[in-house]
Formats: structure tokens, sequence, C-alpha cells
């Protein structure tokens, strides 16, 4: 009977269980959508062992029946969708046990603050979903329970990395909001696929301009992502997140764009910087003269690279595709600016505004004209 490998591995799978029951019992932090992650992976466990004896059974009697062949291939599916959860578990033990690391220790303060701001950001953002913030090397948002049944179709356990650095909170507080919107994006199908179609009506009307068509689409699919998210941080941040962004997009070439199919494509630092101006100028004007600088800095900045600014550039930054994102994603996404833009306008106090408080904390960190 051709079970002997499949129940070896069966019998890993098992042991890698036991092991992950014996983290989750030392851990003092604990995320809710785990408990389903693991009821669910106790009951594939079952799954597998009736699977199997239906199996044999139907070995016995009619070794190579159709039927006795598909009992054998669910028996391996069985085998292979406790292999996945399990892998899920696995990996979220291992944020876990970071996390709870993290808070013994010096860093315990950033890590509060980031699980309070993401806190806010989600009431922002209208989502309900889990952040599990760690100290590690960069900014990125990693969806630990995609595409498993267990916690239903929408990803809900998202760890929330951030880099290792002294810096004030507040100096890079926006840039959070724009690692949270990626769980808002996950939420806009519909939104998705207008903008798929607005790119190949782009296509389709501007095939003379474009050298490689099917490059300027992929670029452009892939983009978005990373924009929606741009626009969620003006969206939720104000004029803060122009300042935080600057800093966070200094980069030697601001007009590089990747040609390489098999690297990750994100938008050239300037077109992301020329995104988030049209949006701050379109919802607070008023505001811009408190980052002045900043924005002066960045603008420098290009114009001091404009020289090593590719032939295709002006070609790939395509306005009717800027147009979808500055006016359908407000449009789409909840957000409270233009609440937050009163606040910061008649000066209120981020301690006043609880709802609100770590995003007027940032502003009051970056614009020179909204003091402590």
């Amino acid at each position: 009977m051709p079970t002997e490998l499949a129940e070896s591995q069966v019998a890993f799978l098992q042991g890698k269980f036991e092991a992950a029951r014996e983290v989750l019992d030392t851990l003092d932090t604990t995320v809710p959508a785990t408990n389903s992650i693991y009821s669910s992976v106790e009951d594939g466990f079952d799954n597998i062992e009736e699977t199997r004896l239906l199996y044999e059974r139907a070995y016995d009697q009619e070794p190579d029946a159709e039927a006795t062949h598909e009992l054998y291939e669910e028996y391996l599916r069985a085998i292979d969708a406790v292999a996945s959860e399990l892998q899920v578990l696995e990996i979220e033990l291992v944020y876990l046990d970071l996390h709870q690391y993290q808070r013994n220790s010096t860093t315990s303060s950033r890590l509060d603050h980031a699980s309070s701001l993401s806190s806010e950001l989600e009431e922002a953002f209208g989502i309900d979903i889990t952040v599990l913030p760690v100290i590690w090397d960069g900014f990125a948002i990693d969806p630990l329970d995609q595409n498993i049944p267990a916690t239903g179709d929408l990803s809900q356990i998202y760890v929330l990395i951030l880099p290792r650095t002294q810096s004030d909170p507040e100096f890079y507080a926006p840039i959070v909001a724009h690692e949270l919107a990626h769980a808002v994006l996950d939420r806009q199908d519909e939104l998705k696929t207008d903008f798929y179609n607005a790119v190949r009506e782009v296509q389709r009307r501007t095939r003379q301009e474009i050298d490689d068509e099917a490059h300027f689409a992929r670029s452009w699919r892939t983009w978005f992502e990373e924009l929606f998210c741009d626009a969620c941080g003006v969206l939720t941040f104000g004029p803060a997140y122009l300042s935080s962004l600057a800093r966070h997009l200094h980069h030697s070439n601001p007009y590089y764009i990747e040609k390489d199919a098999d690297r990750d494509l994100h938008p050239p630092p300037a077109l992301r910087f020329d995104l988030v101006m049209d949006l701050s100028d379109d919802f607070f004007p008023e505001l811009m003269d408190g980052i002045r600088d900043d924005r002066i800095a960045f603008e420098r900045h290009l114009d001091a690279l404009e020289h090593s600014r590719p032939r295709i550039y002006e070609t790939y930054d395509y306005g009717d595709l800027r147009t979808f994102i500055t006016q359908e994603v407000p449009a789409a996404v909840d957000h409270d600016i233009e609440v937050l833009v009163d606040d910061i306008s008649a000066g209120v106090a981020p301690e006043d505004c609880p709802e609100r408080a770590h995003r007027l904390a940032a502003n009051q960190y970056w614009l020179d004209t909204y003091s402590p």
C-alpha cells in the first residue's frame, strides 16, 4: 500500500504541531486568529486520518479502481492542507516569539507606540485586523494568513515590520500608514479591477508612444499598490506624510525605472513625490507653507539629478493613471483627512483628540506652523 511515505510525513507534521503547542503555551502575547488556525490544524489531522481509512478500505477491495486512486489523491490533499496551515502557524509563532522578546527589551516603547498608532489607523481606515509590530530591518507589512480557509477569504493577521532606529517615532510614524494601507488594498478588489482596466485603455490609446507596452502595463499594475498606499498616507497623515516620505524616498536615482521583470517593481521616487504633491495640493493647500522647506529640498534633489532621468520617464509618468489614483482612491477608502486638517488649522493639541493623537503629534513634529 503506497501510504508509507505519506504516513511518515503526517508523523513529521504532528511533531511540528506538538512543538508549536509548546511555544504557544509559553507566550504572553496572543492573537485571536491563532485559535482559528490552531483548531483548523487539529481538524485537519482528523480529516487526514478519516481519508486514510477510507482509502485503505477501498484499496483492500479494489486497488486499481479509479475511485481508489481519487481517494489517495484526496488523502494527499488533506496532508498538504495541514502542512500549509501549520506553516502559517509556525511563521506566526516566530513573529510572536520575537515580539514578546522585544516587548521585554529596550524596544518596548517603540512597539507600544506602533501598536497604538496601528489601532488609530485601523479606526481611520475602517478595517478590523490584528497588527503585530516587530523591529527588524526596514518598513514592511507581511500578511501571515493569506489564502488559508481558517481565517476567511481575507488576511486578518499582519506583521508590521519596523526599522531598528533611534529616530523619534514621529519621524517615521507616517510611513506606518503606508504599510497598513496594504491591508486596506487587500479589501479593494473592485478598485484594483477598475485600475487595471484603465491601464488597458491607456495601452490601447498610446501604442505609438510606448516602446515596450507590456512593460509599461506591468509596471503600472505593480506600481498601483505602492501609489495607492502613498495616497492613503496623505489621507490619514496630511502634510506630515509628505515630509516623512521625502526622507524615506531619498535615492541616488529618483527617476529610475526597473527593466528586469524578475525584480521588484517600485515606482520611481520622483513619481511618488509628484503624486503625493498632487494630493496634498488638493486636500490641504492652506497647510503647505508649513512644510515648504521639505518640499523645496526634495525638488532641488530632483533638479540636481534631472540629467539621470531616462528618456522613457516622461512616457511612463502618465497623467491619466496618476489622475485615477488622486481621484478614485480618496473616494474608495475610509479616511478623515478633512477633520485632521481642521484640527491642525485650529491648533488642536494631540492630547485633546485621542482618535487622531498620533497623527496630530506627527504634524506638530513636521510643520513649522503647528507648534506643540
